[in-house]
């Protein structure tokens, strides 16, 4: 089923005139709805993969929000830490039922704690701190987090002697909030599954991107203009089973009078999950005339455009962050690209037939030709 077929969205549709309808459809197709099965399959695995090559032992928290000022862990020594909060747990509950699932495989335990308040940390002499979320459209809960982490002197004496790290990992991030963790983490300690969609790598010419910006900002009404394209300006276009982001452009997860709802102020309706299937893995095949092959193109494309950021590239070609390095090492290997992912002769040449083999499409907000959607076909 389309979506646009889809019972309830048709039904979100008929908020807007029938003119508009066209722009409101294209921001539904542009959406990546994240099945639980994949959130659970590659965040566990990257969890499961971080706890064996960080510094053992590590502790991994799941990111919740704490009142401003006060620490994460109990006052004391021996500071008690409280996993879920009173009340009904959010993102929080699910990220501390992976994290649950990666400590009970095999030989895991020995490396990933279970005990998170400070006797057990001390006890078992952590070096690692892991900071785990589902998503990060700001990086506003990952940061705040890590300050409430650090308002407990313990903790503050640990990492300033050294003896402690900080990491983070999350399923999806924007670009904006990678960059806001490099920032603050280090490069090499901030560790995404997937670049988040957003309104730039959906797909839309500049007048497209235009015209459903000004669909959220008008339809969004007067007292929500500050969220009309998410948090902050987020423009995040990716949505889970147990929670649409605030992130999301408010007329997505908005409720009210004489208003027909899709997202229900962030919650996930029951008859709307068929439609968070399940993403195929990709295809490690043989290079030549095999799916390997178009998604070189696809890179290789990309580079000669000028765009290197791998979670652009990863944004725009709809496939995780690890695969788009390892494409990029394949690139180099194959001597299509520099060290510093500039094309080669022998790239110029490739990508040459490659644009003759593809027809030509323009790569969001660039005025740069780019063919964006073949790695979409292979979801």
């Amino acid at each position: 089923m389309a979506r646009i077929d889809h019972a309830r969205v048709a039904a979100w549709l008929q908020n807007f005139p029938t003119a508009h309808r066209g722009v409101a459809g294209d921001l539904i197709d542009a959406l990546s709805l994240v099945s639980e099965t994949d959130l659970r399959r590659e965040l566990g695995g990257q969890i499961a993969q971080l706890a064996g090559r960080l510094q053992a032992p590590v502790a991994a928290f799941p990111a919740r929000e704490i009142d401003a000022g006060r620490s994460a862990h109990e006052p004391g020594r021996d500071g008690a830490y409280h996993l879920l909060e009173l009340g009904l747990p959010g993102s929080e509950a699910v990220i501390g039922n992976i994290l649950t699932g990666v400590v009970r495989r095999s030989g895991m335990s020995a490396r990933l704690l279970s005990d998170l308040d400070l006797a057990s940390l001390r006890d078992r002499r952590v070096r690692t701190m892991l900071l785990v979320d589902d998503f990060s459209g700001s990086g506003k809960r990952l940061l705040d987090f890590h300050r409430s982490m650090l308002r407990h002197p313990t903790v503050r004496s640990w990492t300033s002697a050294g003896w402690l790290n900080f990491h983070v990992a999350a399923f999806a991030a924007t670009t904006r909030a990678i960059a806001l963790l490099e920032r603050r983490f280090g490069k090499d300690r901030v560790h995404i599954v997937r670049a988040c969609p957003t309104f730039l790598g959906a797909g839309w010419t500049p007048e497209q991107q235009a015209e459903v910006e000004l669909l959220c900002q008008v339809h969004a009404g007067r007292s929500n203009r500050r969220r009309a394209l998410g948090f902050r300006d987020s423009r995040a276009l990716i949505a889970f089973e147990h929670t649409a982001p605030n992130n999301l452009p408010y007329i997505l997860w908005k409720r009210a009078e004489n208003w027909n709802s899709l997202f229900e102020d962030k919650a996930v309706p029951e008859d709307l999950l068929p439609l968070f299937t399940m993403r195929p893995g990709l295809v490690h095949g043989p290079l030549a005339g095999s799916a390997g092959a178009r998604r070189i193109g696809q890179i290789i494309n990309l580079l000669a455009r000028r765009v290197r950021n791998v979670a652009e590239i990863a944004e725009i070609t709809d496939i995780s962050i690890a695969e788009v390095n390892r494409l990029l090492n394949l690139a180099r290997q194959l001597g299509l690209a520099s060290q510093t992912l500039r094309l080669t002769d022998a790239g110029r040449i490739e990508l040459k037939k490659w644009r003759l083999a593809h027809p030509d499409q323009r790569l969001p907000n660039r005025a740069e030709a780019y063919y964006p959607r073949e790695l979409r076909a292979e979801r």
